[in-house]
């Protein structure tokens, strides 16, 4: 019992260091639950949010969404994108500022979070089609927020504290040193961000068990897809384009072994993906000087 209040206190100092959700997006979020929705409905939800529209309307004209042409209506991007994209873009623009920041306990500059999440985000698209459709609708949401704890985690440890992880993770890996200088790991964090933001529950279970996938209660493969996708994007971090099944084998349990196919198209479009990843947020966002709650003193 005494462990689980001490995680509890810990998530609850972690989670503080993370702005809510935008009214708005949680409204539109509410809303594409409900199979009944009309696109035309949650285009007016989102048009009545200046913000809100204008990060929207910026990202549905990007590249990586694709629409078939440039439009100007709020409305008209939401209805062309469909329901699945509709969820991608208004997450994106909801919480893309905060994964912009360089973090120091991991030895991440600018941007790199926000990178590696597109990367992992694309992957988890390409693999959910061949494993299990029922998820491609979250797969990319889900890729999108799988590391956002450690956001929370680098925002709420001191100076000293953030040295000490960044050390420890040298030496034990993320997980073990993680939970020796914070109490808690970067995965659970991220649950409870994403519980408190009310994502999805698929979605809060991918991001709790993307380090540990066989641990996962739904019924889905989101979170091995999550973990593989995870996996896929760090390795084209490290490798480029010379991305093999080898690489993955042995990684992590539960991850899937893609097949060459799968791999294929991995090695071609992710290093593009990656590097066109702060494109994908231009103009959507603006990096604060620092993030409400952030302790970095």
């Amino acid at each position: 019992m005494d462990s689980q209040i001490a995680v509890k206190t810990g998530l609850k100092r972690f989670t503080s260091t993370i702005p809510p959700f935008p009214r708005t997006a949680r409204r539109v979020m509410d809303l594409l639950r409900d199979p009944r929705t009309q696109l035309t409905k949650v285009g007016g939800v989102v048009s009545l949010d200046q913000g809100l529209a204008s990060r929207v309307l910026r990202l549905a004209n990007s590249a990586y969404f694709g629409l078939p042409r440039q439009v100007s209506s709020v409305t008209d991007a939401i209805v062309l994108l469909g329901i699945a994209n509709v969820r991608n873009v208004v997450i994106s623009a909801s919480v893309g500022q905060i994964f912009l920041r360089g973090l120091d306990s991991y030895g991440m500059e600018d941007g790199c979070l926000w990178e590696h999440s597109v990367g992992t985000a694309y992957a988890a698209q390409i693999i959910s089609r061949r494993v299990d459709t029922r998820t491609y609708s979250v797969a990319f949401s889900s890729g999108l927020l799988h590391d956002v704890g450690k956001v929370a985690i680098d925002g709420a440890l001191k100076p000293a504290d953030r040295k000490d992880l960044l050390s420890l993770i040298r030496i034990r890996g993320e997980l073990d040193a993680e939970r020796e200088v914070a109490g808690v790991a970067h995965c659970e964090v991220g649950a409870a961000i994403c519980e408190t933001w009310k994502m999805p529950r698929e979605i809060v279970d991918a991001v709790k068990f993307h380090h540990d996938p066989l641990q996962s209660t739904e019924d889905s493969h989101l979170g091995r897809i999550i973990a593989t996708s995870n996996l896929c994007a760090k390795l084209v971090l490290q490798h480029g384009a010379d991305l093999t099944a080898g690489h993955l084998e042995g990684s992590c349990p539960g991850c899937y072994l893609p097949d060459e196919a799968i791999l294929g198209r991995i090695r071609n479009d992710l290093p593009g993906i990656i590097a066109s990843a702060r494109d994908l947020l231009t103009g959507t966002s603006e990096v604060l000087d620092e993030p409400p709650g952030a302790n970095k003193k």
